[in-house]
């Protein structure tokens, strides 16, 4: 993972640490797992429409940050514009989609056995190892990512649990807990937690309403359906690059190193 606000000075620097990120793993991944599918986050995520708060607590954080985030959107736009134009590989991104939809979407549609490797630190993604044959692989740790349980039971505690990196209240919790200042969430106690995992009724509507709500957040299969459909149209277009095209790119930006290391970026 590359972290742009590090290189604000120096977006040749930015340009060629993503492209060399997706050399690595698809020479690292492309014997055992095939063809490489890069998919991206957009704009309008549809999560924010039915819980407005979502990722509300990191749009606060960037204002108070001291970084320029607009010229850091317009850099990684413009690189992610050079991925999909130029690689050899499908690229999909749907408005009102997040990388995690796609994702999930391409996963759950797929028909046949074979194995399927997801690089993402993201634990969001460890209840997609309910399909059979699905791993995942940590690019921050360099690690295996596994369930502590097993991938349904994972994903019903987390619902539980909430997400506050997105926003996500625990299920005792108001919505807007986490966005308002010196407020604090209720705490889940492990006693309620298992009256909850046996019955999601087990303490009142209100409590049953929350989980509805972390569950439309967190569960991947909740993505509505005309946005699925969109994601695997996308997935069916060819690659709009190739190696070819990777070629002139790398050579416009003098990139001496990833020209060396083309045939790293072969499908097979």
């Amino acid at each position: 993972m590359v972290r742009v606000d590090d290189y604000m000075d120096q977006p040749e620097l930015v340009r060629h640490q993503i492209f060399n990120i997706i050399r690595q793993y698809n020479e690292r991944f492309r014997n055992e797992f095939g063809e490489m599918v890069i998919c991206m986050d957009h704009t309008n995520v549809w999560r924010k429409k039915f819980f407005p708060q979502y990722k509300a607590n990191r749009k606060k954080a960037r204002k108070q940050s001291k970084h320029d985030w607009t010229a850091i959107f317009t850099m990684m736009n413009a690189v992610r514009e050079e991925v999909e134009n130029y690689s050899p590989y499908r690229c999909v991104r749907i408005e009102g989609c997040e990388a995690d939809d796609v994702i999930a979407a391409i996963i759950e549609a797929k028909n046949d056995p074979s194995p399927t490797v997801i690089v993402s630190p993201d634990k969001d993604f460890i209840q997609l190892q309910k399909y059979p044959n699905v791993k995942q692989f940590s690019n921050i740790q360099k690690k295996w990512v596994e369930p502590d349980v097993d991938a349904i039971t994972d994903l019903e505690m987390k619902i539980l649990r909430g997400d506050t990196g997105d926003g996500i209240p625990n299920v005792m919790s108001d919505d807007d807990v986490l966005v308002e200042d010196n407020a604090r969430q209720t705490p889940l106690r492990k006693s309620k937690m298992d009256m909850l995992m046996k019955d999601p009724e087990a303490l009142g509507t209100n409590i049953a309403r929350r989980i509805i709500r972390n569950r439309d957040m967190i569960d991947l299969s909740r993505t509505p359906a005309y946005l699925k459909q969109e994601i695997l149209e996308s997935y069916a277009q060819p690659a709009k690059g190739s190696i070819n095209r990777l070629m002139t790119l790398f050579t416009k930006h003098q990139m001496k190193l990833l020209i060396e290391s083309l045939q790293d970026f072969e499908v097979i």
